[in-house]
């Protein structure tokens, strides 16, 4: 029945996406190493909202890391932005560049002029960046 015709259909993305047909549905993924940092996961997963840039951060009160990069590899998901104790008390965190395999320590009020400049796109001007790179070729 229908099953079968979605079994069919997963299929052929499959093949036409190498691979995997997980989509990221959000651009950075805010994790955090060391316990009890909820409120520093939320403070830095508002600066990106505020700046419209899509993200979420785990509910679980400590997260392993590991699983969080994981997580994030899994869905495919490109940035991931990690609160440290020892950064956030120096006003920091990292962020890593899932693509690229980089990581770097950056100031909480540079975060989004980061993300940015590694091609983190704001929520809604995905149309206006398709139409830019499209123009630049």
């Amino acid at each position: 029945g229908i099953e079968r015709v979605f079994t069919l259909m997963e299929e052929r993305l499959r093949e036409e996406q190498g691979g995997s047909i997980k989509q990221p549905n959000v651009a950075v993924l805010v994790a955090s190493a060391g316990d009890n940092m909820m409120q520093e996961r939320m403070k830095l997963t508002k600066i990106l909202w505020d700046a419209n840039i899509s993200a979420e951060f785990s509910q679980q009160e400590n997260p392993k890391l590991k699983f969080e990069i994981a997580n994030a590899l899994d869905r495919d998901i490109p940035f991931m932005v990690i609160a440290g104790e020892e950064e956030a008390k120096e006003g920091k965190c990292k962020v890593k560049d899932l693509k690229a395999r980089t990581e770097e320590t950056v100031d909480t009020k540079d975060l989004v002029s980061t993300l940015r400049s590694k091609g983190a796109i704001p929520v809604g001007c995905e149309f206006a960046m398709e139409m830019l790179n499209d123009g630049n070729s």
